[in-house]
């Protein structure tokens, strides 16, 4: 990022989920690296704060840790209550929590593996949206970018539940972008 990006992005607030794992982890960190103060979320306590001490130790924004199961929507509304009690409001949403279970085939059967999924990755999406999306809309302004994978445009013959929710993470997001025209966010 240059730094006219730099500047845009300094003093912004960002909620992540899924940020004690996985690409969640370098998204908080990038982002603070210029000025964001992020509020990252999941589920794992002992490994957020992790993360928010290596985000603090560099100095360069706020980080705060908020554990959230994004399958409960009351949850996810605290996250984003909290959010808002410590910074404010949210400039940027990233819906990244997601969670892949190896070899969750349909002839498997394994029905909990596939609730499990579309708990996470279709319901957690929908959930940050719906509790975030008010306070954009009255400031006519935000961001909500939501995690996809390439498994939303291939498939394999055992990850078929996956790639649907996957699949539905990006119809939820192209169907938004349309209903959000002209709003600001």
């Amino acid at each position: 990022c240059g730094g006219d990006m730099m500047h845009q992005l300094k003093d912004k607030v960002a909620i992540i989920t899924g940020a004690s794992s996985g690409i969640g982890v370098p998204i908080a960190e990038k982002l603070a690296q210029h000025g964001v103060h992020v509020v990252l979320a999941a589920r794992r306590k002992a490994l957020l704060d992790q993360v928010v001490e290596r985000i603090l130790a560099k100095g360069k924004g706020k980080a705060v840790a908020i554990q959230t199961d994004v399958t409960q929507k009351e949850e996810v509304d605290h996250l984003i209550k909290q959010a808002i009690d410590r910074f404010g409001h949210v400039d940027i949403m990233i819906n990244n929590a997601g969670v892949m279970i190896p070899d969750a085939s349909i002839r498997g059967g394994k029905v909990e593996e596939w609730d499990h999924m579309i708990d996470v990755n279709i319901k957690g999406v929908l959930y940050g949206i719906h509790a975030v999306l008010p306070q954009m809309l009255t400031r006519s302004k935000g961001h909500i970018i939501n995690t996809a994978s390439v498994s939303g445009l291939e498939f394999s013959k055992t990850g078929a539940v996956y790639s649907a929710t996957k699949f539905a993470v990006r119809a939820i997001s192209m169907a938004l972008e349309k209903e959000l025209a002209r709003t600001g966010v």
